[in-house]
């Protein structure tokens, strides 16, 4: 740690900085309003540094580098200059600022001291100096020592709001790695519960984004598991000045699913067979099963005369365009023109050549005869029509899954027409999109979040969407818990474009969830997934696990007070329940907290707020509130200050696979940042009996 004088001297820097980012925005901004309306690209330009130069209550600056060299550069959020343009604050993705994240006892890589601040708001609090000079530079260390130790500490000491926060003064070496790999390529990131893998996908968009208009045009996909969870990670690119993403799920890229909540598929075999990548080739029968041959001639009256197209050479039409593997619709399309032009060809045989400015096409066009033989030969058809009649219509599917799909696995899929779509339905119909009309909407790069868990129909639509392959695939095997749980991350990338291949590289540290939390969390991989290596913890917890044991009548009550205690000391406590017990749950914390509480909790000055306000369900309240309650399902990618997990055997059994549901229950285990508590009525899983 450095003197006071040092501390004075950071401060007056901090200072200049934050005045020559107001001078740039504003210089910013009056260049944009001199510039409206002259050049599109231009202003595009200006208005996207507008937006980069914006304040925000994250720190502008939090550390510097001194080179042997004798240079000195500050690293900080965005770039500051001077009048003269020369630097003030470098930006943390500039190459310069490489060493301030990777730089370590084994490689200084050229410094002499790393300067870590510690600040609230605009006002330093602290210094922190890694000095090399005095290192060999062959000390390998133990592998587990921290970059700017007190501040990422301090940091993960915060107390959470119920949104993701940036970690980009924070961030650490095989952070900083992943974030600045090369875009080309599929690259799957493997991080156990508290690894940082979402917020180091968010902060690799950014940086992918640095200096690349064409990638900024393009924008950037980011996929999340669910709305709850894209609320939770709405600020953090924004907070790094980045607006050029589109962040949502894979059900809201399927309007016609009707927007709102989508209910999960209520039958696992079903999900699993509408996930199944062979469905893509069911659709793809099923929708040239609606191309039927006719001997019926195509024959349209223009005035007085009747012209005749015979049927071969219709069908002969036909199956050229068939061979062209065009969309469905261009390829109706396409017809429409060849048999105008058959058509045409048949009136000047017996008129001769039409005269000039005729509107012979026209004419054909608007015809009876060619629409009627258009629609008999390659009707029209909704995405929508062609899914809900394969899933509604036995015989229709029957014929377009002969040889791929079983009986029972037909069965399963059968839906009585008019039901409402379910999750599982989307990608059936994005599917059938493709298939009908093609695809227009593409991404530079696509950022997916709990990918582990994804169908090979899900996975179809993400290709689609980046059929360039740039891809970073987020999530953790020890927490894959749906139907398409996978033991390797190759298994994922299969479904993919991989031109620039497949790169695996793994997160060893854990972040979020104290030593004591992972530990007991950790007793379930042997049998949940054995293949995972256990994450290793940064920081001890303040307090063990609280196992609290009640009877089945007394349980809500025990849940109650267990929570009341926790939210008396910490500003989020969530509680993790049984899908069945939402809503029972939520009731009685609601009527029942306020006395469990105590008046003037240490966390909360001037007291805890409780009542119906203060507990929320997670996917109709979201995260904002003291209390949520969410399933363990919904859960996953989020995080609290406390846990209250209930009846965790249940959790476990909520999956007819049992090493599916302890690792589901690894899920619950771990989003506390602080503590942890379980209260059950049932017998606790054996590995967390102890």
């Amino acid at each position: 740690m450095t003197d006071d004088a040092d501390l004075t001297g950071e401060q007056a820097y901090l200072d200049a900085a934050y005045e020559q980012l107001a001078r740039m925005r504003a210089r910013s901004e009056h260049l944009l309003h001199t510039m409206a309306g002259t050049d599109p690209d231009l202003e595009w330009a200006l208005l996207r540094r507008v937006r980069a130069l914006a304040d925000t209550p994250r720190a502008l600056c939090f550390g510097r580098i001194d080179a042997g060299n004798g240079e000195t550069w500050y690293i900080g959020r965005r770039h500051v200059e001077d009048e003269e343009a020369d630097p003030v604050v470098v930006e943390w993705r500039a190459p310069i600022a490489l060493p301030f994240y990777r730089a370590g006892r084994a490689d200084p890589m050229g410094l002499t001291r790393r300067r870590q601040f510690v600040v609230d708001g605009r006002t330093l609090l602290s210094i922190g100096d890694d000095v090399f000079a005095a290192t060999p530079r062959d000390a390998a260390g133990d592998g587990r020592d921290l970059r700017g130790r007190d501040a990422l500490l301090i940091e993960l000491e915060r107390a959470r709001s119920g949104e993701m926060i940036d970690i980009v003064a924070t961030i650490q070496p095989e952070q900083d790695e992943v974030i600045r790999s090369a875009a080309p390529g599929v690259l799957a990131v493997q991080g156990g519960p508290g690894s940082g893998k979402t917020a180091v996908g968010l902060h690799r968009a950014a940086f992918l984004l640095y200096g690349d208009d064409a990638m900024a045009r393009a924008n950037v996909l980011v996929v999340g598991p669910n709305r709850t969870f894209l609320r939770y990670i709405a600020q953090v690119l924004p907070s790094l000045g980045e607006h050029a993403v589109v962040q949502t799920t894979l059900t809201d890229l399927v309007p016609e699913l009707g927007g709102g909540a989508v209910p999960p598929e209520p039958d696992a075999v079903t999900e699993r067979v509408k996930g199944d990548g062979r469905m893509a080739t069911v659709l793809a029968r099923a929708l040239t099963a609606r191309r039927t041959r006719s001997e019926e001639d195509l024959a349209v009256n223009l005035g007085v005369r009747r012209l005749v197209v015979p049927a071969a050479a219709v069908e002969a039409a036909v199956d050229r365009v068939a061979r062209r593997s065009l969309p469905w619709s261009d390829g109706r399309d396409v017809l429409r023109e060849q048999l105008i032009g058959l058509v045409a060809e048949r009136y000047e045989e017996v008129a001769g050549p039409p005269p000039d400015g005729s509107t012979l096409g026209s004419q054909i066009r608007r015809s009876d005869g060619l629409k009627d033989a258009l629609d008999r030969r390659w009707p029209s058809v909704a995405p929508v029509t062609l899914v809900a009649d394969l899933l509604a219509k036995p015989a229709v599917l029957a014929a377009a899954a002969e040889g791929l799909l079983s009986g029972d696995e037909q069965a399963a899929l059968r839906r009585r027409r008019g039901r409402a779509w379910t999750a599982s339905d989307g990608p059936l119909i994005d599917e059938a999109k493709d298939l009908i009309a093609g695809q227009s909407r593409t991404y530079g790069h696509a950022i997916v979040d709990e990918a582990q868990d994804l169908s090979p129909m899900q996975l179809r639509m993400l290709a689609r969407r980046c059929p360039s392959g740039s891809m970073t695939l987020l999530g953790d095997l020890a927490q894959s818990v749906g139907v398409w749980a996978r033991r390797d991350w190759h298994e994922v990338a299969a479904w993919l474009p991989t031109p620039a291949g497949v790169r695996v590289v793994e997160l060893r540290y854990g972040y979020r969830s104290p030593g004591q939390v992972l530990e007991l969390a950790g007793r379930l991989l042997p049998e949940a997934a054995p293949d995972v290596t256990p994450t290793l913890a940064v920081r001890p917890g303040r307090s063990a696990p609280r196992r609290v044991i009640t009877e089945a009548g007394e349980l809500l009550d025990a849940v109650v007070a267990e929570t009341g205690r926790l939210a008396g000391e910490w500003p989020t406590v969530a509680v993790i329940v049984p899908s069945r017990l939402v809503d029972e749950v939520v009731a009685a914390l609601r009527a029942g907290i306020d006395a469990a509480v105590r008046a003037d909790p240490p966390g909360r000055p001037g007291g805890f707020r409780g009542g119906a306000d203060a507990v929320g369900e997670a996917v109709a309240d979201g995260l904002g509130r003291p209390v949520t309650v969410v399933s363990a399902e919904a859960a996953k990618g989020l995080e609290f200050d406390a846990v209250v997990v209930v009846e965790p055997e249940e959790i476990a059994g909520e999956r007819t696979d049992r090493a599916s549901g302890l690792r589901l229950l690894y899920v619950a285990l771990t989003r506390p940042t602080q503590h942890l508590s379980m209260v059950a009525s049932a017998p606790l899983p054996e590995a967390l009996a102890g």
